[in-house]
């Protein structure tokens, strides 16, 4: 890595991705399951206040801008990959499945157009709303079971994991809508820092 990339927004994200690691192999392993999801939950912290720092010092890389995606969607998807775990059920794992497969959509879409119009397709208000709440509703779902030791009722995790997907999918539309040359006057550093 060259010295410029060693900014404190590149570390945070480097961070937030070694938090969720760490967490999966803890869930993994069924061992230590509420230091997993305390350390989840303080990635899913630092995810806001590592865009908070790069829109107000404005500090942008060329490696943040590719390495903050990958760290939102590897924190998304061990929260996701972990609820489906929990839940034992197959309308579940298929809310997840489908969840991931919207990760992955996106993370396709915006590497071919950053690849043939030379820019990222930037974060929608929508996109920064899907974040929060799974990382939110996911967490707080995680802490009923291994902080408490019950369980949140089928019926309330398939709600949340429903509603959750619906503005997964609203946002995804948006990007669609949003690619190319049309995105440019949208794109932010901030938007660059928090994709969705």
């Amino acid at each position: 890595m060259k010295p410029t990339h060693f900014t404190v927004a590149n570390l945070l994200t480097a961070l937030r991705i070694a938090l969720a690691a760490v967490a999966a192999g803890f869930a993994i392993a069924a061992t230590q399951e509420t230091l997993a999801v305390s350390l989840l939950i303080a990635a899913s912290v630092l995810d806001v206040f590592d865009g908070w720092y790069a829109r107000t010092f404005s500090t942008p890389t060329a490696l943040g801008k590719h390495l903050d995606p990958v760290a939102d969607k590897i924190l998304v998807g061990v929260i996701l990959v972990w609820l489906g775990a929990d839940a034992h059920s197959i309308t579940v794992w298929c809310l997840v499945g489908l969840a991931l497969a919207r990760e992955v959509a996106v993370t396709v879409l915006r590497t071919h157009n950053t690849r043939r119009h030379g820019r990222m397709i930037p974060s929608s208000g929508l996109g920064k709303l899907k974040m929060f709440l799974q990382c939110a509703g996911g967490c707080t779902m995680l802490g009923i079971t291994h902080f408490l030791g019950k369980s949140t009722p089928a019926p309330v995790e398939i709600g949340l994991l429903a509603g959750m997907l619906v503005v997964s999918l609203w946002a995804m539309a948006g990007y669609i809508k949003a690619k190319g040359p049309a995105a440019d006057h949208e794109q932010t550093h901030f938007a660059l820092r928090s994709p969705g």
